[in-house]
């Protein structure tokens, strides 16, 4: 009888959690290669601190009452853990540069790239209001997407600006914003037809609607004429970009609001060209989460795995064991010689039920362990092993101090 799993929780078999330690390196990677350092969060919060999560993650999270009647929630996200790691400690050095790697929680509904359990990177930039810094951000994420064999043919980053928006607002005369900006968070999934009935329900009229579609259609920040400060924060934002080198990775693109209320500034979403995703990763500047201004990003694993894997740009990943030793009733012989080879950093699995040379061989075919070393007792009398390389077929006797180099 087959035990039933949660729904939308995963289970990690070896060959997943190599397809996860691969993704977790690229992360790590570009981070550190970038100056960021790793922290780590709880993975309990009190509820209230996703009080400014927009309107989608409160109604996802998995909450519960202690035995202390405290609500609390499993993190669906990281950004606010982080903002309360810095307002608790006021005089940490600015900037801090930090990134994590952390298994969230959200009670959605099943999609293409999406479940209820996976893990997120973030990577947060804290304690400057530059656009140099937003540069620096956004950067990164073109880099992760690099290093996983993507181009410009594959992605691009969606850039809008919060205060712009705002300011556009304004122009418009339109007062609720908060409610323009759940509705145009959905641009993507509504119909042209479907968004202007979304508009004539938030009591635009015709000329405003007519406007907002407009503005929508923007792809080019010389065709904006307003005088806003966010305005003159992307113009400095994508001249940075060519810095860089990543100007064809960005586009300019107004309907990018980002659904939480904590943005303030520079808003941005990665997307796929074809458009089978919702984004892919996606972050902003957050200047009054943290008590300090902020820049971040998120990236969930599955999705991430999922694009890979439709690009067919997701590597198969080696077993981590290097070596297979085979004992030819000997067991208490083959012990010592695989601690040795342990001592000098190779992974070493025995086997410990003295199977036979058949049965083992074909074992280690089928975890993938590149080498084997048949130990029996007319080769240990030469002071020899056999060694077989599990992909060429060659086989060879070898004195042990040799293996070394021969996996090398």
């Amino acid at each position: 009888m087959t035990e039933e799993k949660v729904k939308g929780f995963r289970d990690f078999y070896p060959e997943d959690k190599r397809t996860s330690n691969y993704i977790f390196s690229i992360w790590k990677n570009i981070a550190e290669l970038y100056g960021y350092e790793e922290i780590d969060l709880p993975i309990l919060e009190l509820t209230k601190l996703y009080n400014k999560s927009g309107d989608e993650i409160p109604t996802q999270i998995y909450r519960f009452k202690d035995k202390k009647d405290r609500d609390l929630a499993l993190r669906p996200e990281t950004t606010p853990s982080v903002a309360r790691m810095v307002r608790s400690k006021p005089d940490l050095k600015k900037p801090l540069k930090w990134y994590s790697i952390s298994q969230c929680y959200r009670y959605e509904r099943l999609q293409k790239g999406r479940s209820r359990e996976f893990y997120q990177y973030n990577l947060d930039y804290i304690g400057s209001k530059s656009m140099q810094v937003d540069a620096e951000v956004i950067t990164t994420l073109i880099k992760i997407l690099n290093s996983c064999g993507l181009t410009e043919k594959d992605f691009y980053i969606r850039i809008s600006n919060r205060r712009l928006i705002n300011d556009l607002f304004k122009d418009l005369k339109i007062t609720n914003v908060k409610e323009m900006a759940r509705l145009l968070d959905k641009r993507c999934k509504l119909t042209d037809k479907t968004l202007k009935q979304g508009l004539k329900d938030l009591e635009l009229n015709e000329k405003q609607i007519t406007s907002v579609l407009k503005l929508l259609k923007t792809d080019s920040l010389s065709k904006i004429e307003i005088k806003s400060e966010g305005l003159e924060e992307l113009k400095e934002l994508f001249s940075i970009f060519k810095k860089y080198k990543v100007e064809k990775y960005i586009k300019l693109d107004l309907s990018i609001m980002r659904g939480f209320d904590y943005y303030t500034s520079t808003v941005f979403e990665a997307f796929d060209k074809e458009g089978d995703f919702r984004a892919i990763a996606g972050g902003g500047r957050y200047d009054d989460l943290a008590g300090t201004p902020g820049i971040g990003y998120g990236f969930g694993d599955i999705v991430l795995e999922t694009f890979l894997k439709e690009k067919n740009k997701l590597p198969s990943q080696a077993n981590t064991t290097n070596l297979f030793i085979i004992p030819i009733d000997n067991l208490e012989k083959c012990i010592p010689i695989a601690e040795q080879l342990r001592q000098e950093g190779i992974n070493v699995s025995v086997d410990l039920q003295e199977k036979g040379i058949s049965k083992n061989l074909d074992y280690a075919d089928k975890q993938s362990i590149p080498y084997v070393l048949i130990v029996g007792e007319n080769e240990l009398s030469k002071n020899k092993v056999k060694f077989k390389n599990m992909t060429s077929g060659e086989e060879k006797l070898i004195s042990v101090d040799k293996v070394i180099k021969e996996i090398e």
